[in-house]
């Protein structure tokens, strides 16, 4: 992606950038990028709690004597799709330092952060446990804190109100990290 001459990159061009390493790099400098750069986050953390958290990624499903027969080395095709299974898997280094900023951030101000970004406006069609007002939220939060595996140590909030100023302090502190290039969040 090109910026014109003059012009900078709007929220929604930072978030159409293909490398998120890059809009990290942004962020220290540009307000736009480092928005971007937060809402990118918090995906790749919902996708780690709602996703990758029931994979057993990487193991493929071979037999221990399909070696059998082959010389140490010998390069068996079944090593090899092992190996190429474990360095492309989805969980990158992006991924493993968003799951690290994830555990930097206080818990109850993460779950609450995460159940906004997973939730879906009851108007929309289909069905979901996150199809819910900010009300059903908090009325819900058991359910929908198990589901994202955030249900142990965090104190339910009270309401509304309590739910929003934690969601508000956690994407605050992942911006002001992003602004310093501290908490991990570098190239």
């Amino acid at each position: 992606m090109t910026q014109q001459k003059g012009s900078q990159m709007q929220f929604d061009d930072w978030k159409q950038v293909a490398n998120p390493w890059r809009v990290v790099e942004a962020a220290k400098s540009d307000e736009r990028a480092r928005d971007a750069a937060v809402s990118r986050i918090i995906d790749t953390m919902l996708e780690l709690q709602l996703d990758y958290r029931h994979e057993n990624p990487g193991y493929q499903p071979f037999s221990v004597t399909a070696l059998a027969g082959e010389i140490p080395g010998g390069g068996g095709r079944s090593d090899q799709a092992m190996l190429a299974a474990l360095r492309y898997h989805p969980q990158s280094q992006w991924h493993k330092t968003c799951g690290w900023l994830l555990d930097q951030l206080p818990k109850r101000q993460a779950a609450a952060m995460l159940m906004q970004a997973a939730r879906i406006r009851p108007e929309k069609m289909g069905h979901s446990i996150w199809m819910v007002t900010a009300k059903q939220m908090v009325e819900r939060q058991g359910v929908l804190l198990r589901a994202l595996g955030l249900n142990e140590g965090v104190r339910h909030f009270e309401s509304v109100e309590a739910l929003q100023v934690a969601g508000k302090r956690a994407r605050k502190r992942l911006w002001e990290w992003l602004e310093k290039g501290e908490g991990g969040v570098s190239i």
